[in-house]
């Protein structure tokens, strides 16, 4: 008979929970760097107090607004590591620390919940670890939104105060500029783009021309990393009142309810024209002559005429064959055919189509969209959730990150080593300081490396179509300048037009019988 010995298990250890802390330091300077060295030391003490417990880090924003969460590069770091499988619990201040409108709250601490991290909100006495909190948060979350739009209101009063006298400048991110030392300061290299659009224009070159010549030539800037140019773009620069160093500011506002989303102020509020307000890149002379040859074109040329035979060019294409369709005028009305179909209708039996059904199709595309926005919001959260998720599989992405971590944990231990007397105030804010500016600079490649893939382009495009739409009316007449902005291309089929939009989003649109 076999001996048998029993092999007694081991006792396991109790396994420490990774614990970090979500903080929102002060947004004026002078406070920051105490702020955020009284909470390192705070949390640092707090968790290591507890055995169970070990200090997953301090993830800490700069406490402005905070009305949407995609904003605070800290708090898309906090999540990303929580997905990650880094952290097991969060502690927070307050609600109001931690999202500054109840759905954000509650969609982010769902999620948290799904990947078994619980959140502790400290002055409100919930832990989310404990099913039951849900409806709490949800009442809690309520207040803090409103907290929220007060201090948004606030900050409002303080920028139109600033608009008032001068004092704001909105424009950080403009062609032939870089922001420094609060003001917008002439790019040299930059600069001589916007001298030859100026000046382009001014020979007689339209447009689209110009943006065809700057496509032709390759050309890419910080502004244009694809290095794509439209017409609009080209537009958009002729008129924009900053290369004559002015400043129109309150072009665009914010409504008082959440989320807080920017509209184009069509006179809904005052807007303030500022002189002199920066350096200037064109002549106040050149500008003016571009405004009138501008005005003359648009009087000769009426949006019904010219800008409703261009901005079908170079969009529609053929689901058969691939080829572009072009324009003809048959008995007084516009017709779009297929090129190849053009040639023979036996390499291609795609039919010629109305220009006045794509238009009809168009607006019936854009209206159905503007009933149906919510489309676009839940895309941009998913879209936002899958950038997030793509960090791990970028070990680019991943090194910057740890980076910045590495940096964070050192001020930790510079704040602790402050608090305990073992260095001087002066080592540990030229330290501190040195580190804040290195995390700076890491978290500006990480926006630049993240910017070129595809869904950064498309949470881009996703922006500009919840801008567009965000407070707008239904569409009754064809916009040419709303279709250019909207519509990337048309794909045509026999049976249906497909849109697909600036994000990569494709709506689908039934031919009308003949």
């Amino acid at each position: 008979m076999p001996q048998v010995r029993v092999i007694q298990p081991i006792s396991e250890q109790a396994k420490k929970l990774r614990v970090a802390a979500y903080a929102r330091v002060s947004s004026d300077s002078a406070d920051q760097l105490n702020s955020f060295a009284t909470q390192v030391a705070y949390y640092t003490d707090f968790i290591q107090s507890k055995d169970e417990w070990e200090f997953a880090g301090l993830y800490a924003d700069e406490a402005v607004s905070g009305t949407t969460a995609d904003k605070r590069d800290d708090f898309q770091r906090l999540l990303a590591d929580c997905r990650a499988g880094k952290i097991d619990r969060i502690l927070v201040k307050s609600i109001s620390r931690f999202a500054r409108n109840t759905l954000d709250c509650l969609q982010t601490v769902r999620e948290l919940k799904q990947l078994g991290v619980a959140v502790e909100f400290e002055k409100e006495g919930i832990d989310t670890g404990n099913m039951g909190s849900e409806m709490l948060l949800s009442i809690l979350g309520s207040a803090a939104q409103e907290e929220s739009l007060s201090i948004s209101k606030n900050l409002k009063w303080s920028y139109r105060r600033r608009m008032k006298s001068g004092d704001f400048i909105t424009s950080k991110d403009l062609l032939g500029y870089f922001f420094k030392n609060n003001t917008l300061v002439p790019n040299p290299k930059e600069v001589p783009i916007v001298e030859y659009i100026f000046n382009s224009y001014l020979s007689g070159k339209g447009t689209d021309e110009i943006a065809d010549e700057l496509n032709a030539a390759n050309l890419k800037t910080d502004k244009k990393p694809s290095g794509r140019w439209h017409s609009t773009m080209i537009r958009y620069i002729l008129s924009n009142e900053k290369y004559i160093g002015d400043s129109l500011v309150q072009k665009r506002y914010t409504p008082e309810d959440l989320p807080l989303r920017q509209k184009r102020n069509n006179g809904e509020l005052s807007q303030y024209y500022i002189q002199n307000s920066h350096p200037a890149i064109i002549s106040r002379e050149t500008f003016e002559a571009v405004q009138q040859l501008l005005n003359r074109r648009r009087k000769r040329h009426p949006p019904s005429v010219e800008m409703q035979q261009t901005p079908l060019r170079s969009t529609m294409q053929c689901a058969l064959c691939g080829s572009y369709f072009h324009k003809h005028k048959s008995n007084g009305e516009n017709f779009w055919f297929c090129a190849l179909h053009r040639k023979s209708k036996d390499l291609c039996p795609m039919p010629n189509i109305r220009e006045q059904e794509i238009l009809m199709a168009f607006l019936s595309m854009y209206n159905k969209l503007l009933d149906n926005i919510d489309i676009l919001s839940t895309m941009m959260n998913q879209l936002l959730e899958l950038q997030a998720k793509s960090v791990c599989s970028r070990p680019d992405i991943m090194d910057l990150n740890e980076k910045i971590s590495e940096l964070v944990t050192q001020n930790h231990s510079l704040s602790r080593l402050q608090a305990k007397g073992c260095i001087d105030s002066a080592i540990f804010i030229e330290r501190s300081n040195r580190n804040n500016k290195l995390i700076e600079e890491l978290r500006q490649e990480l926006r630049q490396r993240q910017e070129p893939d595809d869904t950064s382009s498309a949470i881009e495009g996703t922006r500009l179509l919840l801008d567009l739409l965000e407070g707008a009316k239904p569409m009754l007449e064809f916009d040419p300048s709303v279709f250019q902005s909207m519509v990337k291309q048309i794909t045509v089929y026999q049976e249906k037009l497909c849109f697909q939009l600036a994000n990569g989003l494709v709506l689908e649109e039934r031919r009308a019988q003949s």
